[in-house]
């Protein structure tokens, strides 16, 4: 039969196309874990469909749960953001091509487009892009910074995503600058000189704030969703754009 990955955007708009696909399908499946999908937004689109919405965590998109029932079924799994960002859906598609599963993609809005458009910085002086991790036992990451260390060496800016928890709790604006404090006090040395701080893009109370981490900590940044860019040395446009904000 078939599979189709429906992006549901940074802000869970739906595309034309991406709710008729649906319509078609006999199955639809919406994952949780890289993002938590609102339960307003899941029953709103029930009602419409007439059709059940099931929740599915890492485990399932992961395994072959969703191959072996695209085998027998038309199968659509609904994925916040644009769903070919993340690696998982793209080893998804693999697996239904080696099976001969027809698959379909329908593209939507993604966080690192929009972050990049709202913030004013140039897109093609991105380098590396990195995760800030909540610190667990015996799990300490420094790479992310290292990341950026070497982006600002280059003069690139770097994009600097915030992680979830297993319960999928996001990592919000504040404790993003709290785990760069910890990171800069483990390596013993300042990277970070300004942050972008780009919190819910896309919803009604969407917050872009720019300055150093001392500036932000006396701000009210917004919450989660949020994204960070540490921006190289800034252009005069760029500069000037930020400033603004």
């Amino acid at each position: 039969m078939t599979f189709s990955i429906i992006s549901a955007g940074i802000n869970f708009d739906l595309t034309l196309n991406g709710f008729k696909e649906l319509q078609k399908c006999d199955e639809i499946y919406a994952e949780i874990y890289t993002s938590p999908i609102p339960e307003e937004f899941v029953c709103n689109l029930e009602l419409k469909l007439g059709k059940k919405i099931k929740l599915i965590e890492r485990a399932s998109v992961e395994s072959d749960f969703l191959v072996e029932k695209a085998e027998e079924k038309k199968v659509g799994l609904i994925v916040v953001g644009d769903a070919l960002i993340a690696t998982t859906h793209i080893i998804l598609l693999i697996e239904c091509k080696k099976r001969g599963i027809k698959t379909n993609v329908i593209h939507n809005s993604s966080i690192f487009c929009a972050a990049i458009g709202k913030s004013g910085l140039q897109p093609y002086r991105f380098g590396k892009s990195a995760t800030l991790p909540f610190w667990r036992k015996n799990h300490e990451p420094v790479s992310p910074l290292e990341t950026v260390e070497e982006n600002i060496k280059r003069n690139l800016h770097t994009m600097l995503f915030l992680d979830l928890k297993d319960d999928s709790t996001l990592m919000k604006p504040g404790e993003g600058l709290e785990m760069i404090e910890k990171i800069e006090g483990k390596i013993k040395r300042k990277i970070v000189r300004e942050v972008v701080v780009l919190a819910k893009v896309g919803y009604p109370d969407e917050k872009i704030s720019f300055g150093t981490p001392d500036e932000l900590n006396k701000k009210e940044l917004g919450g989660a969703p949020a994204v960070f860019i540490i921006p190289a040395k800034l252009h005069p446009v760029e500069e000037e754009y930020l400033e603004q904000i």
